[in-house]
């Protein structure tokens, strides 16, 4: 729905590459380090997105596990973990759910490009799996004219094309692509206007916002049924007011917390409900007072300028960039200032032209006085002035991994600001023809910082009842373009936690990242929750799960481990020489754990619930179906169970190294009410018993004996059961 409110038809999602290690990037984006429960959620978005009359674009094909030199790395990957692992949600989508389109990956796969492989593209997509969509590149993500089209590359994202038009007509005179091929790919570029309806429709539409009620419902119930418990001593959790009746909220992501994570998958929400104001409304509300405090500081850049404290803000374009120097120059367009941080893939006049300039500028009334800090980061050449004096210029900033590596790196400075008093700001960009086809900007600005915040937080904790601590990572460490180098919270935030839960009578932590972090202070604190980049309605999310209206119902997708050593391809991650070699093959997250014997922090598959659950038995109908009972021993609360079953090949002599321990081959969330006991069917994987063979090139069943593991984590079994034997 809000693809067609926005005036398109294809949505560039969902992301199945599964997280080879947990600090890649653009983790947030993918659905987990398990092939079988990604392709199960894939093949449920797509169904559900395609019923709407929206394609789905799934990507990225295949392979774009890391932000390392992501537009040259050379992914290598051996057939049988290609098959087993990386290709299985796409395989899925395309022959379960009908997606109508896929984008190749960046990256090379075995040589060369995604776009360019001919054996990925014709031999396995079109041919083995008969996809008759669309096939399109990642943003600049073609590198040639006549590799691309002959592999079945159909569509080069985005325009004006670089390496089709004019250079692609010269190819197929010289006879380099057959006319064939090029109809080939126009007819699957039509077919997908034509499946979602646009020419019915005269067009996509005009682009508008929706904000509907039921949307902003439907996203906080998702956020709250996501939410991860990882641990509850002696009842921390809900937190009852009554019983609480101080309470601090501390945490550098309790006021500004992260709702998304950075780069393409960035969107702009109608509005964000952030944890602080819902916390103290709630809390509040039911007669307990809040203090909350910061903590520390966790941005590695500034945070976007506030435009809740710009007035007559506006965006002036002119076709001559020397034109944002000279007074009286008339803009060729004028737009309102909406947004601290722009991305332009063409020209924003839309002349064409390769040169331009741009003004954005407003009134800033600052609410505090003091040392305020501005920052610029741009790909061309930017300078900032406050009331017509120069405070940054980056003409001479040398790139520095902003706008996905294109960009220059941050440029800051301080000035002397009076509250209440407004200031024009103006930050003048010139655009000159730089080998650059993208071009993108971002204004930040921080507030003066007038106390010890670590200092403040701990007295707000000394002096509370329970102490919620919300910690976390944002877009300036998670995000498109570069990968975190470890585990570890951003900042003082670990020092943060552990200091609050020496002082604090009750300290409960969330979690607020994409990705698995370090946990140092675990044993020391009374509850985890884990939120995810939970989406606008964090806030209120939030409430309904530490006030217990709703029952934390998700369940770790990845695995968390204890040191960036312990994971499966740190020895590999993230390749040198151009290379990204896959030497753990086919034991990634909890197959390499549960493989080797080694301990995670928390196994893939955890999570906690309020009420008091249990797998009481379990039984094989068929070699598909595992029927399991399910209780519910809290007489006064409803609970849910997510049953797992996982596969284990009995008899291990001959086996590969990398032949997993087990591996996840159904799953059932089991909602279980108040002191009853339940049955569960759980539909186990068609291949729960079969592997990739490379000589016969096909799917193989495996011979001998199986133990189905059925249980409520990857190291949690209530159940082992023989079939097949």
């Amino acid at each position: 729905r809000e693809v067609r409110a926005k005036g398109a038809r294809v949505h560039l999602a969902p992301t199945v590459n599964l997280h080879r290690t947990p600090t890649g990037g653009r983790n947030f984006e993918c659905m987990s380090e398990d092939p079988w429960l990604t392709s199960r959620i894939a093949v449920a978005y797509v169904r559900g997105l395609q019923a709407e009359g929206v394609a789905s674009c799934i990507k990225h094909f295949v392979g774009n596990d890391t932000e390392f030199e992501r537009n040259s790395i050379d992914s290598q990957i051996d057939e049988r973990t290609l098959r087993e692992l990386y290709l299985v949600p796409f395989e899925a989508a395309v022959k379960e759910a009908g997606v109508q389109a896929i984008m190749t990956s960046y990256n090379r796969i075995n040589g060369p490009f995604a776009a360019d492989s001919r054996e990925l593209l014709e031999g396995l997509l079109r041919r083995e799996w008969g996809f008759d969509g669309l096939v399109m590149s990642d943003w600049f993500g073609l590198h040639s004219t006549v590799a691309g089209v002959l592999a079945g590359l159909d569509l080069e994202m985005p325009g004006p094309t670089q390496h089709r038009g004019t250079k692609l007509m010269a190819a197929v005179e010289a006879g380099e692509v057959p006319v064939e091929a090029i109809r080939a790919a126009a007819r699957n570029v039509i077919a997908a206007i034509v499946r979602t309806g646009a020419l019915d429709d005269g067009g996509p539409g005009d682009e508008t916002t929706r904000d509907e009620p039921a949307d902003r419902a439907l996203v906080r119930r998702a956020a709250a049924a996501g939410a991860v418990l990882l641990r509850n001593e002696g009842g921390a959790l809900p937190i009852d007011p009554a019983v609480a009746r101080r309470v601090a909220v501390i945490g550098p992501n309790a006021v500004r917390g992260q709702i998304m994570g950075g780069g393409s998958a960035q969107v702009t929400p109608v509005h964000v409900g952030q944890p602080l104001p819902s916390l103290t409304t709630w809390l509040e509300g039911a007669g307990a007072s809040v203090t909350a405090a910061a903590g520390c500081l966790t941005h590695k850049y500034l945070p976007p300028l506030p435009l809740r404290l710009c007035t007559n803000g506006s965006v002036s374009f002119f076709d001559d960039p020397d034109d944002v120097d000279r007074a009286g120059a008339v803009p060729a367009k004028v737009g309102e200032l909406r947004s601290a941080h722009f991305m332009w893939t063409e020209d924003p006049i839309g002349s064409g032209a390769t040169t331009w300039g741009a003004v954005v500028a407003a009134d800033f009334t600052p609410d505090e006085s003091g040392e305020w800090s501005f920052a610029e980061t741009s790909i061309s050449n930017a300078q900032f002035y406050v009331d017509g004096e120069l405070l940054l210029d980056n003409t001479d900033v040398k790139p520095g991994g902003s706008f996905f590596g294109m960009g220059k790196a941050e440029l800051s400075g301080t000035i002397a600001l009076e509250a209440g008093r407004a200031y024009r700001i103006e930050l003048r960009l010139r655009r000159f023809p730089n080998g650059q086809t993208m071009s993108g900007l971002h204004i930040g600005a921080f507030p003066p910082v007038k106390v010890d915040l670590m200092a403040e937080a701990l007295d707000a904790a000394a002096a509370a009842d329970v102490s919620i601590v919300i910690v976390g990572t944002n877009a300036d460490w998670e995000s498109e373009g570069w990968d975190r180098d470890d585990l570890d919270l951003p900042g003082r935030q670990d020092e943060l936690v552990r200091r609050v839960a020496e002082v604090s009578p009750r300290t409960v932590v969330v979690v607020n990242a994409g990705s698995p972090v370090a946990m140092p202070w675990l044993d020391e604190v009374d509850a985890v929750l884990v939120v995810w980049f939970p989406g606008q309605e964090f806030g209120d999310a939030l409430v309904d799960v530490l006030a217990g209206t709703v029952e934390p119902e998700g369940r770790l997708p990845v695995t968390f481990p204890r040191r960036m050593v312990d994971t499966p391809a740190s020895e590999h991650h993230p390749g040198r020489n151009g290379v990204a070699p896959y030497v753990e093959r086919r034991l990634m997250g909890y197959r390499w754990y549960d493989t080797i014997g080694r301990d995670p922090l928390f196994p893939f598959g955890f999570g906690l619930g309020y009420a008091v659950t249990s797998i009481a038995s379990a039984a094989v109908l068929d070699e598909h179906h595992v029927e399991v009972q399910v209780a519910n021993a809290d007489a006064g609360r409803d609970g849910v169970t997510v049953v797992q079953v996982y596969a284990h090949r009995l008899e291990r002599d001959g086996l590969p190294p990398d032949e997993p321990e087990q591996r996840l081959v159904g799953f059932a969330k089991v909602a279980v009410p108040a002191g009853s006991t339940v049955t569960a069917l759980v539909d186990l994987d068609p291949r729960s018993y079969q592997g990739w063979s490379v000589e016969q090139h096909a799917w193989v069943d495996h011979p001998g004996a199986f133990e189905l593991r059925v249980g409520t984590s990857s190291r949690h079994v209530a159940a082992r059961l023989t079939t097949r034997g």
